[in-house]
This record gives structure tokens, sequence and C-alpha cells, in this order.
């Protein structure tokens, strides 16, 4: 099966990023630096010291690069600088020699690359730059890294690339005369081999990995399905195609020497497109593309907010404050009666700081919160039940925050106990749609009763009906609910069953009035604790969690934007800080949006995250 047949599954334009490549001539071997949107090329490295520069890598905003540079090849070093900042610094290898292959993990925290290691033979090394850099002291333009830790010190490994958090990577491994191409996961330790080859790369969303292997004469590139395993061709051509790499949409990049020198190109439904002016200079070559993704946006963090990580809470912005209201603190699937939060805290977006408030008159997490006025409302949730097996619950009551005095109070009672469901405020009504009530019908009761009721809040009256119409199938819980051009959209979710995990792609718009639902253009991948919202007719999703087979699920970072107008999606090439699921998204103002909290796995650690991140598009 050819990769144009593969590619035509998914995005079918080209994405707008920054990228940074090798270029060699008669003169030496420098890295370039080609800004899209200015159409400019720039030299990068120091043309006047006569180095060698090699195996460039940026950063997905585009700011920061990484790569080897030295006299010869016998004495290289990795080069860090940051465009932005103006900032350069070089960190050194415990033993000299031919360091290749620097890689950034997607968040920018971890890089990775290939250095001699104690058997004598390149391994794979990765450090946190940030903390080499604070660990030795600040000011420091050169570093040594005595620190760094290697992946495997018995294999001899080259091209590390790794996912956004570098939990996990491909990387090439040497074993005799054989070249391998390995994928291992840092969360287990385990290994497993893809194929023979080399210099492998990893898709920017994580599900497909590109590598150049050596049949019937010629080197060619060939594409694994990291979900299924199958291996598709992707280049077949009498002449070599070496050092694959991706877009952000899917789009394969990589250089081929078909014109008698490598030149870079990209193909795309079988056509190859040429990535340079310089393809018309006869004496050079040029290597190793590698791409930023959209540099128009703009992320940043916030002040983390107060008392423990958490996720699974509510959130609400109002009159310049968010309000944070509950949370799990714990394990995932796992529900001490420690692990329920009543904490109340608000962050005021002039000042940018944090202030604790009474806290809610339930521990719970798993709900969500309304502002109307002076008031703060929240819905049911789920909570601790010592009468119970498992000890669990849903609640039914509806509480009432006055800002003005700093008191709660319970005001009403749902219709039905309800908790992991949205509240979706449109106008002066509230709709809770979805979720489940999980009070447990019978002893080790897991499956609770999914509701496809939904409730609705008059926020003048303080009452609650029934809706007259019900969330169409499936019905679901753990997703996201957000409110557009006055319906109700829900993003994502968990399907029915507690056995295992049906995760939902579903996008629905329901319109409150008529209750006529349909069905948009489903998620890239389904998902469920996705965090969503939509701004400036654009609906963006955050993180969540991604099957990659039939026991193997993780959260991701992946930032992924769908156009309201075409119903198109595109991955940003954007990640979040930190892979998670269960955050919560919301407006900081007009064209801001802040990121809160969530549950990640990292390194062993099942837990709740404290970050508050920021994206503005």
């Amino acid at each position: 099966m050819k990769l144009t047949f593969l590619l035509g599954l998914f995005f079918i334009q080209t994405a707008l990023a920054d990228f940074v490549y090798m270029k060699e001539d008669q003169q030496g071997k420098y890295v370039m630096l080609k800004n899209e949107k200015l159409s400019e090329t720039q030299v990068i490295s120091d043309l006047a010291s006569k180095n060698w520069a090699l195996y460039p890598d940026i950063t997905p905003d585009g700011e920061e690069l990484v790569y080897v540079e030295g006299p010869n090849q016998q004495d290289l070093a990795l080069t860090y600088k940051n465009i932005a900042k103006n900032i350069v610094q070089k960190f050194h290898p415990q033993t000299k020699g031919m360091v290749l292959h620097p890689k950034f993990s997607k968040n920018g925290k971890l890089i990775f690359y290939s250095a001699p290691g104690p058997q004598g033979k390149n391994t794979i090394y990765f450090f946190d730059r940030a903390a080499e850099v604070a660990r030795q002291g600040d000011g420091l333009a050169d570093f040594s890294l005595e620190s760094a830790t290697p992946i495997d010190s018995t294999e001899e490994s080259y091209f590390p690339r790794p996912s956004s958090d570098g939990n996990f990577l491909v990387y090439q491994r040497n074993t005799g005369s054989k070249k391998e191409i390995i994928l291992l996961n840092r969360l287990d330790g385990t290994k497993k081999i893809l194929a023979e080859g080399m210099s492998p790369t990893l898709s920017f969303d994580e599900r497909w990995i590109a590598f150049t292997s050596k049949k019937s004469g010629s080197w060619n590139i060939y594409v694994t399905d990291k979900t299924s395993g199958i291996t598709f061709e992707a280049t077949n051509d009498q002449k070599d195609e070496m050092a694959p790499t991706f877009l952000p949409d899917n789009t394969l990049a990589f250089a081929s020497n078909k014109s008698g020198h490598f030149r870079l190109y990209t193909v795309n439904k079988g056509e190859w497109t040429s990535l340079t002016a310089d393809s018309s200079e006869a004496d050079l070559d040029l290597y190793s593309p590698q791409f930023s993704g959209e540099t128009s946006i703009h992320q940043g963090t916030l002040p983390s907010f107060l008392g423990n990580a958490r996720s699974s809470f509510g959130t609400v912005s109002h009159e310049g404050k968010i309000y944070m209201a509950g949370g799990h603190q714990g394990a995932e699937h796992t529900y001490p009666e420690e692990s329920f939060s009543d904490q109340f805290v608000v962050y005021d977006t002039l000042t940018q700081t944090w202030k604790e408030l009474a806290p809610r008159p339930a521990k719970a997490h798993g709900y969500q919160i309304a502002a109307h006025g002076h008031y703060i409302y929240a819905f049911g949730g789920f909570a601790f039940s010592k009468i119970h097996k498992p000890k669990w619950k849903s609640l039914d009551q509806i509480d009432r925050y006055d800002i003005t005095s700093n008191k709660w109070e319970t005001i009403g009672k749902l219709l039905s106990p309800r908790s992991s469901n949205v509240a979706v405020k449109i106008n002066e009504m509230v709709y809770l749609v979805g979720g489940w009530n999980s009070t447990p019908k019978f002893e080790n009761d897991l499956d609770g009763i999914f509701l496809d009721s939904i409730e609705v809040f008059d926020l003048k009256k303080e009452k609650i009906e029934l809706a007259s119409f019900k969330i169409p199938q499936p019905v679901r819980r753990a997703l996201t609910g957000i409110e557009h051009e006055g319906k109700i959209l829900l993003v994502g979710g968990l399907g029915q069953g507690a056995s295992h995990f049906e995760l939902l792609n579903n996008v629905t718009s329901i319109d409150p009035i008529s209750g006529f639902s349909r069905e948009l253009s489903p998620l890239p991948f389904p998902t469920f604790a996705p965090a969503a919202e939509i701004i400036n007719n654009q609906l963006f999703v955050f993180g969540g969690m991604f099957k990659f087979s039939e026991m193997d699920y993780d959260y991701v970072s992946h930032i992924y934007r769908q156009d309201m107008l075409t119903g198109f999606w595109d991955h940003t090439g954007r990640c979040l800080k930190e892979t998670k699921g269960f955050s919560q998204v919301f407006k900081i103002n007009e064209e801001t949006l802040g990121i809160l909290g969530g549950h990640h796995y990292n390194l062993g650690q099942d837990m709740p995250v404290k970050t508050f991140e920021t994206f503005r598009p």
C-alpha cells in the first residue's frame, strides 16, 4: 500500500511552518533556517569559526534550536540557541567524539542525542537543558554534560526521536551489521523492533514512524502505523531517499539525490515538491529537514493554582476572575476519602494572583460550575460514600456561592444524582448534559447508570427542570461541553461500560430550543477528558487520552484545531507542556485561553498536575 493512500486518510493541505536543515558545499557544513512566512533563509551556524554544523532541530514554537557543532567529527558538542531571547549555550559531552542527532522533546524540556558511551560506541543520552543550566550556575555559556542520562549504555544507538514528553521514543539500534528501528516505552522499559532500517522519525501526532531502508539496491522511505504496526511504502525511486521527517499535517519530507545531489522534498498524494530555492545550485547537498509547528500561536504559563495538584474540577470565568472548585487529588481510578476535594479558589486575571475562598459544602469532583451575577453555582459531583461498595456515589445537591459574602449554601437538588457531566450556560439557563449516576445499585456495581436526560437550571428562578429532549446516542460521560452560537457542543467522551474503555470521537451539536442534534466533523482520534474551547470561530482541543493498542492507553499533549466554518481539522504542530487529560479550559479574555490542571502519567508516576498554561492563536 502506498503512502499516498495513507496520507489521503488525514489532512489534505500543508501547514505553514519554519524549518531547519543541513547545507554542505565546498566551503563547509552549515545549519540553515527557513522562515516560511517571510520567505527568508538564513545561516544559523557560525561561518567565521569554520566549524562543522550538523543535524539541527527546532522547537514547535520556532524559537529554540539545537544542533551539533565542532572543528571536526571527533570533537563535536551541542549548541543551543534561543532565537527570541538571543541566548547561545554549548553543552559538551563527557567524552569527546562524534556527537550526533540532537532532538528536542516537543515540549522543549528535554534534549536527546547520540554520543560516545562507556563501551566506546555511540549510545543515546538525554538531559534537561533548563535543569542543567540551573545546576551549573546562571550566566555560563559552556556546560559539561556530567548529568546526562543514557537510555541504554549497552547499545550502539543513533537518531533518537522522542514523544512530546519523552516518555517514549524511536531510534536506530546497530547490532553487528544490522540496523534496527526500535520503539522504546520509557514508562515500562519495553522495547519493540519495528523494522530493519535507519534514521527513524516520529510524526507530530505521534501516530506514524518513518524511516529509510535499503531494498533492491537503493534507500527508500517507509512509514509504520504505530498503533497497528502496518508498514507502508512511501517512496519507490532508483535513487536514495534519506532523513525522513514530518510536517504537522503528516506530509512527509526527506532528502533525495535523484538530481545528482541531495535536495529536500515533500511528498503528498504522490506529488513531490522541492522545499528550497537552493536546488538550482549545482555543487551542494541538503539534508535533515526538521519543522516547527504554527509559529503564530503563543503559549505561556501563569502561577499554578493553590493547594494540591488535582484534576476533574469545575471552572468558570466570570468578571475578570477564574473560579475553580473541587477536584480529584490522587492516582487515577483510586478514590480514598482524602482524594475528594472541597477546595474553592479564585484567580484574578488583573493581579495574576490566586486566593482561597470558603470551601464548597461537598468534597467531590467530576462536576462543573456556572456563574451569574454575584453567585457561583455547583451541580452534583462524584463523592466518597461509606455505605456503598465501591465507596462512591453521585450527588444531587445544588450549591450556591455568594461572591460578596464568601459563603455557600445548598439551595436545591438535581432531578437525578449526576457526575462526569458538562454544564453549558446559554443566556440564563445552564444545561446539565451527559454523565452518569455512579451510585452503586448493588455491591460491586461499577457500571452505574449513564444518563441520557438533560436537566436545565434557570439562573433567574433558581429552579431545575427536565428538558423535553435527550442526549443523542451514544450516551457518554467524561466529555467536554461548550456553548457555540447558542448551541450546546459536546466533544469526545467515554462510552458506556466499566469493563472496557469506549473512547468517543463525537462532536455533537444540540439546539436547546428545538432539541435537534447533529454530528459535526469527528475528532481526529477518539478521546475522553479532553479540554476544548472555541475562539475566533475555531474549536481547539487540548490533550485527552489516546488508545495506542488493545490495552495501551495514554494521555497526549496534542493541540488540534477545527475550522467551524469548513469542519476541517488540523494539527497545529504545537503541544501542551505536559501530556494530560481532565484539564479545564476557559477564556481568560477574548484572545487568550487558559488550560488548568489535569492528570498524566510520567515515568511511573500516575498523578494530577497543577500547572496553568495559556494559549493565544
